[in-house]
């Protein structure tokens, strides 16, 4: 059967799920032409606590909590404290050898968030904090970080978050990827969207907001990317991330092809729980109060999804095309011309990104290249979960191998 009209709707449809693009591409380009806001130095030095989670992480614990102790923050303006959950190696007795206050949870986790929830609830109730900054237990942190995040805050920014590098970033070509995709995230997402007076994106560490931030119920996050939900929350409310690039950290990469389709499915879980849980409060608060910043934040978060759809509708389409008798030479074009226009923006953004991105800490050459091989990879894990989703939060192991010592 041949059917010209429903074949030429595919091409449509297909096309128009490309043009996703356009509007992160708009984003970019004036965001990269806009000048970034400077933070003039404050004079008062707010009191943070430095929240550290951390499951049997004794091979890398020492790292973020040593390189806190030696930055340039006076050391009674903060409190590192290691949220050592359900621990059953060494990491309390570390993290306390290292100088860090311990603080130990035996109740059951559900994962990261409810860590955060646990932490966030006992800091609020000790009281004297300002603000509160978190990190993982592989982070290594800038000797400026709390400094600059401190400006921020103490000029009108509510909620903060730095710059991520790799510690591993050219230990093989998945770390590679990594480094590319969060490059991606520094460079092409929240650098340029807050120079546009957007929001940006948590990552899930290194960020920092103000104790009055939180709402009555203090953290209180569901889902298994507790920072992209706190991201929708504070966006909800009328709060932006703002991304403060002169606070650098960085933190170790999965090396291993079934840590990282774990990690990557564990996003994706979270992606589709978050979709699933505000779409109604976004839309509702978007009606109330229509603003870009809001309209622009969700659709920063559906973006990877859409990738997804866009390979999986030129695969529908292209079975379809096929099946209705459509000429095999156009059914395979238009396939492999959105397959190389897939493939072409991922390069594209990771060599922008890349450039973008400081020179020390780039990856390999190899791992630009095989870029879209990721994104193909992070696309099948969005496919992947909707149908099965991950059910429960697994850690992903640390070794503590970095390139440098130095942020």
């Amino acid at each position: 059967m041949n059917n010209p009209t429903f074949v030429l709707t595919l091409d449509l449809v297909c096309c128009l799920l490309s043009c996703v693009f356009l509007w992160s591409t708009l984003i970019v380009l004036l965001g990269l032409l806009k000048s970034p806001r400077r933070h003039p130095a404050a004079q008062r030095k707010m009191r943070f606590a430095v929240l550290i989670c951390a499951r049997n992480e004794e091979a890398v614990i020492r790292m973020p909590v040593k390189s806190i102790a030696m930055g340039k923050y006076p050391a009674d303006r903060r409190e590192v404290i290691v949220l050592a959950d359900n621990c059953t190696d060494r990491t309390a007795e570390c993290a306390w050898a290292a100088g860090a206050t311990v603080w130990e949870k035996k109740t059951p986790s559900g994962g990261k968030g409810d860590v955060l929830a646990w932490g966030v609830e006992r800091v609020l109730a000790h009281g004297g904090f300002d603000a509160i900054a978190v990190f993982d237990s592989d982070n290594i942190v800038a000797d400026n970080w709390l400094d600059t995040v401190n400006d921020a805050l103490q000029d009108g920014e509510c909620v903060v978050t730095g710059r991520r590098h790799s510690s591993n970033a050219k230990a093989n070509s998945i770390a590679g990827w990594y480094t590319v995709y969060w490059n991606i995230m520094n460079e092409l997402s929240n650098r340029v969207r807050t120079n546009l007076g957007l929001s940006a994106k948590l990552t899930g560490t290194g960020f920092a907001f103000l104790v009055s931030a939180l709402g009555p119920d203090g953290w209180k996050t569901r889902t298994m990317v507790e920072d992209v939900e706190f991201t929708v929350q504070c966006n909800i409310v009328g709060r932006r991330i703002a991304y403060v690039p002169e606070a650098d950290y960085a933190d170790e990469q999965p090396v291993a092809a079934r840590y990282m389709w774990r990690q990557l499915r564990r996003w994706a879980t979270g992606g589709w729980q978050v979709a699933r849980l505000y779409m109604l409060p976004w839309i509702c608060a978007l009606a109330k109060h229509p603003s870009l910043r809001l309209f622009d934040i969700y659709f920063a978060i559906l973006t990877g999804m859409s990738v997804a759809f866009v390979l999986l509708f030129n695969v529908i389409t292209f079975i379809a095309k096929l099946c209705c008798g459509a000429a095999g030479s156009r059914a395979y074009t238009f396939f492999f011309g959105v397959l190389a226009f897939v493939c072409v923006m991922g390069w594209f953004t990771a060599l922008a990104a890349t450039a973008l991105s400081q020179r020390k800490r780039r990856p390999r050459w190899i791992a630009i290249l095989t870029f879209p091989v990721f994104s193909l990879v992070l696309s099948a894990a969005v496919l992947y979960t909707l149908v099965l989703p991950t059910r429960r939060w697994k850690p992903i192991p640390h070794v503590g191998s970095q390139d440098g010592k130095a942020v």
